[in-house]
């Protein structure tokens, strides 16, 4: 991949955060760090990185910004960020950012900042308080739902765009209308991204008590997919639909999760180290520090190349999947869940085959639907019926063919 079309995930606090979720797979990156109690991105790898950034990509440049919780750098910091963009972009270049947090640092102050600079703020909520609370508290055990709601409320007095990270945890994945309707009719979002929940044990290696079961997951995406579908012209986003309707659509899916092979982006910690991916942030997939060695060499590397390579070393299992096409055997972090073997099926494969399945036949009506539109945009559906001609002109009857 040409480096200009390399995305990065910024952590500028590292794995620092105000809360002490019980799940959370990056606050043991501390130990990479021992030496630094605080981790903090300085001002001179701010600038360096963004001039080295916005020098490496093309006409659009986006700025992920993640953590631990990113926000525990300040306003001002993100002031700054905002100030060397403007510096070093180039004429005709599109500079965007998106903000992942947890959203309670976020007063009004920080929300008239992200609306004047179109910041995306994605905000990490798990449902509602006996869901989101049972994982995602502080420290002291002090929940954070009361607080994850007021901020979020500002977000939208402010008319910033927002939407929601949700992981599947053992509180909420056998609840998945009540969650779908928490999230769009309660709280208003329209962008719902659903994370599977599994992790290792540290200490013994096995299963984290937290994970979620495969088919568990599966009936969870495709009961919400039954309530997503049932909109002819759905208003609301689930980024996994979203995929797949693009795969459907012979379009690359806009998700790392389903696309052939990884290396779409990389992580830049608080020092300006670089590593191959959010979830391997460990020194065998480290590519170096962009203040020693240009970030542009950095992408082209050839250990970039082979961690991209990596997503494609299947094994049997998978390469005669009729579904292979789809999810190219999913996340390589979910594949080494029961072994240190990369060409194992993906944990969450058979929850993966549940939903491409259930999902199947709507959404390649829906496809078929969307690229008529796309060719022929003044194509009139209304008052169509089931056994009429299809109005894309593919011969076929609407019921066979795009009626939603």
């Amino acid at each position: 991949m040409p480096a200009q079309d390399i995305g990065v995930l910024v952590k500028p606090a590292g794995p620092d955060c105000n809360l002490a979720c019980t799940y959370c797979f990056y606050r043991p990156k501390a130990a990479l760090y021992p030496d630094t109690p605080r981790h903090q991105m300085s001002d001179d790898v701010l600038e360096e990185f963004v001039r080295q950034y916005v020098a490496m990509s093309g006409p659009q440049v986006s700025f992920a910004w993640q953590g631990g919780e990113p926000t525990l750098m300040g306003l001002e910091f993100f002031q700054r960020a905002v100030y060397y963009q403007q510096k070093f972009g180039r004429s005709g270049q599109v500079v965007s950012n998106s903000l992942q947090t947890n959203a309670i640092l976020l007063d009004n102050q920080w929300c008239q900042f992200l609306a004047d600079y179109k910041f995306l703020v994605g905000v990490s909520i798990d449902g509602p308080a006996d869901i989101h609370d049972r994982f995602r508290k502080y420290s002291s055990g002090t929940p954070s739902h009361e607080q994850v709601i007021a901020a979020l409320h500002r977000l939208q007095e402010h008319n910033v765009d927002h939407n929601c990270l949700a992981m599947i945890t053992p509180a909420n994945v056998r609840r998945p209308e009540e969650l779908y309707h928490y999230f769009t009719d309660e709280l208003g979002l329209e962008y719902l991204q659903f994370i599977p929940l599994v992790e290792k044990d540290p200490a013994t290696g096995k299963l984290a008590d937290f994970s979620i079961d495969p088919d568990a997951y599966g009936e969870f995406l495709c009961r919400v997919f039954d309530l997503w579908a049932r909109a002819s012209e759905p208003q609301v986003h689930v980024r996994m639909f979203d995929d797949l309707l693009a795969l459907h659509a012979g379009v690359e899916a806009p998700s790392c999760l389903l696309r052939e092979h990884c290396g779409a982006y990389v992580v830049v910690e608080h020092n300006g180290d670089v590593y191959c991916c959010d979830f391997f942030v460990e020194p065998e997939w480290k590519l170096g520090n962009l203040m020693a060695t240009p970030l542009t060499d950095l992408v082209q590397s050839e250990k970039f190349a082979q961690f991209a390579r990596r997503k494609s070393e299947l094994g049997r299992k998978c390469q005669g999947c009729e579904w292979l096409k789809f999810c190219w055997g999913g996340c390589p972090k979910h594949r080494l869940v029961y072994a240190d073997d990369v060409s194992m099926p993906s944990y969450f494969c058979a929850g993966y085959r549940r939903i491409f399945e259930h999902s199947q036949e709507q959404l390649q009506r829906r496809a078929r639907r969307w690229l008529a539109q796309q060719c022929y945009p003044t194509i009139n559906y209304d008052g169509v019926g089931r056994n009429d001609p299809c109005p894309c002109g593919s011969g076929k009857k609407h019921k066979k063919c795009c009626m939603l």
